[in-house]
């Protein structure tokens, strides 16, 4: 991305422009607006914009600044959030015509600590209505299109598509999604930016409309690694307990895990080339890469993370998906009534299952190791190509949720038609500093590649 995109640049530099007098919140506030607004009639990013307010706040902050008062590294820098977080005086839509009906009361903690930090909503972002999908489509309220590929519409990955659509276009320095399941790696993985899916339990998702607890967690997309451990720093409950974030990119790091090529299959060709010249890299900065062996199979634990989803999704959404009249997406309310299906006793046992499989997480993942596989295994799609009754996209992402990894999906190549391709790198719970600092490595190791690879 170029380094004149005044929007992508790193928070840094932004800070210190600002500092320095060369740029004020308020200028950049309206630059982001002035994008949304020539670019997302095309897009279909956002649901909401609140520009006077994103403005006002901006002045304020401005002021702040000049009386030295700055609040820190976010101080003045535009967010967007994805449209399932309560914002005070606006309806929390959850990504459909048939969730909301009145204006939240009070701001999710996380999002508050983030505009304490000085950061600016911007506007929310479009969704898979109840952020049930990993396609990024929308039968409701209409998908967003992958910024990438300026001639068709390609699909932005899901359930976070308007936010990571929003970043990579450069409507916005950085935006927050959801991962119950993979959907900021998945969008982050297909639009080509960096998707921090964190532990559950550190980022509060009080406020947060809910689809699975036992596996939602909230995590931000943005143009550089260090700008979300900028906003993770910001938001985590400064009552969880995590690694102190690693500010030694030297720092010891354990062992680089990766599972046996033929587990990963099917993989698109561009895919596999892209992940043997991620291993390579990674070994080329003195990194001991080493197989990984799995008790199961990726689609069990896809399979088993998604029947878990769909029981909790249809105790909190019974009263929506059994309405006939509500004008649902069809697919999403078909998979919320696969919860119906699953008795109390199964539910129980898959439950019980996957503590069992935590708990011996130990004898698995060392605490400084990190596994590396692909986000997805195949690139973005045209959205008429989408098949809705399967799920090909979260494949390889869910197994950081049924284990309650911290992972974080890197930008690595691009095809030949110009679609982005992602590696994630996974680590237990908590470590959150590890998994940046390995991606940091493995994004420096490729950007001296500047991999193209054949569709």
């Amino acid at each position: 991305m170029p380094q004149t995109d005044i929007v992508a640049l790193p928070f840094v530099e932004l800070a210190r422009l600002m500092a320095a007098g060369e740029l004020t919140s308020e200028a950049l506030v309206a630059e982001c607006l002035a994008r949304i607004e020539a670019q997302d009639a095309a897009l279909h990013a956002f649901v909401a914009v609140y520009s006077e307010a994103a403005i006002a706040t901006a002045r304020r902050l401005d002021r702040e600044r000049v009386e030295g008062r700055a609040r820190g590294p976010l101080h003045g820098i535009p967010i967007a959030v994805k449209d399932l977080a309560d914002t005070e005086g606006h309806v929390t839509g959850f990504g459909s015509r048939a969730y909301g009906t009145t204006p939240a009361i009070a701001t999710a903690p996380f999002l508050r600590r983030l505009e304490d930090a000085g950061m600016v909503l911007i506007g929310k972002t479009q969704m898979v209505e109840f952020a049930f999908g990993s396609w990024g489509t929308n039968a409701a309220l209409g998908a967003p299109r992958n910024p990438r590929m300026a001639d068709d519409h390609y699909v932005a990955g899901g359930s976070s598509s308007g936010s990571a659509v929003a970043v990579a276009a450069s409507m916005v320095p950085a935006a927050i999604g959801s991962d119950t399941g993979g959907s900021v790696r998945i969008p982050a993985a297909l639009c080509g930016t960096i998707g921090l899916k964190t532990s559950r339990g550190v980022v509060s998702t009080d406020g947060v409309a809910p689809l699975s607890p036992s596996f939602d967690t909230i995590g931000p997309l943005t143009h550089h690694i260090d700008d979300a451990r900028l906003i993770f720093a910001a938001m985590r409950d400064p009552t969880a307990t995590v690694s102190a974030l690693m500010s030694d990119p030297n720092r010891s790091i354990g062992t680089v895990r990766i599972p046996p090529r033929a587990e990963l299959d099917p993989l698109d060709p561009a895919v596999a080339a892209a992940l043997l010249a991620s291993i390579a890299g990674l070994s080329e900065t003195g990194l001991s890469v080493q197989p990984l062996v799995l008790p199961r199979a990726f689609v069990d634990y896809q399979a088993e993370t998604g029947a878990i989803m769909a029981k909790e999704a249809y105790g909190a959404l019974r009263h929506l998906v059994e309405d006939p009249d509500l004008p649902l997406d069809p697919a999403v309310r078909s998979r919320v009534r696969q919860g119906a299906a699953i008795d109390d006793a199964a539910h129980a046992a898959r439950v019980a299952a996957r503590h069992q499989a935590l708990g011996a997480l130990e004898e698995m993942l060392g605490k400084d190791d990190v596994i590396l596989l692909p986000t997805t295994p195949f690139p973005a799609c045209r959205l008429i190509d989408v098949e809705e009754a399967v799920f090909p996209m979260s494949r390889l992402t869910r197994l950081a949720n049924y284990l309650d990894l911290c992972a974080i999906s890197v930008p690595v190549a691009t095809t030949a038609t110009g679609l982005p391709i992602g590696m994630q790198i996974c680590a237990r719970h908590g470590r959150e500093d590890l998994v940046m600092a390995v991606a940091a490595k493995l994004q420096a190791a490729m950007q001296q590649r500047n991999l193209v690879v054949e569709d």
